[in-house]
């Protein structure tokens, strides 16, 4: 059974990842109480976990704010996801088997008839199941909870409005296909390499919107 805190923690969570509680926004201690009927006491401690994480920014006198990564930060945490995407696609080139190919192929297949319509918030969707394909064929399950973390920073970078234009999903599902050639072809090399350059994209492009809407608001 879940601890108070974890369903706390998790609730907020689930907040920062689809844009309820933005980048910069104020966490509302004592709604967390009520919402929760509990003390202070569990609220805090949830918190002071997703600060551990880097989720959260708690600024003494102030309060307590969902962490605001600056472009250079942003672009310092795409660049690790994308050396650890690339670790993942050359063990998933080494260890997947037939069963993974073919759900690999699916994966990718899927993500494009999402990126044809144009949908991007499905595109969003289908993109963390390709990469799932891959995690599983990995069969590296700490590579895995260290990437998943990273991600869960990123996530409202995917979702909020504006920083992904549909423009980028034709792009981004092309640079899947090099992924899938390299992997279907036993190129462990060029596997990590094509995933590499295709998160460092993905980061730039979207280090380069933060940018430019933050110059905006100055």
């Amino acid at each position: 059974m879940q601890s108070i805190q974890d369903r706390i923690r998790e609730s907020v969570v689930a907040a920062i990842q689809t844009g309820a509680l933005p980048p910069g926004a104020q966490i509302d201690e004592k709604a967390l109480s009520d919402e929760f009927d509990s003390s202070r006491t569990p609220v805090r401690e949830a918190l002071l976990m997703l600060a551990a994480q880097g989720l959260v920014t708690i600024v003494p006198r102030a309060g307590i704010f969902v962490h605001k990564p600056s472009a250079a930060e942003l672009v310092a945490m795409f660049e690790t996801l994308a050396e650890m995407e690339g670790v993942v696609a050359r063990l998933a080139t080494q260890r997947i088997d037939n069963a993974g190919r073919q759900a690999l192929a699916h994966a990718h297949e899927q993500a494009g008839r999402v990126a044809d319509l144009g949908d991007t918030a499905g595109y969003i969707e289908a993109n963390r199941d390709f990469h799932e394909v891959l995690y599983q064929a990995a069969a590296n399950p700490f590579l895995r909870e260290q990437i998943v973390h990273l991600r869960r920073r990123l996530a409202i970078y995917w979702r909020q409005k504006g920083l992904i234009s549909a423009a980028r999903v034709p792009s981004s599902h092309r640079e899947h296909g090099a992924v899938v050639e390299a992997v279907l072809a036993g190129a462990p090399d060029a596997a990590a390499e094509a995933m590499r350059m295709h998160v460092s994209a993905g980061g730039k492009a979207i280090a380069d919107l933060v940018l430019l809407a933050n110059a905006a608001n100055q």
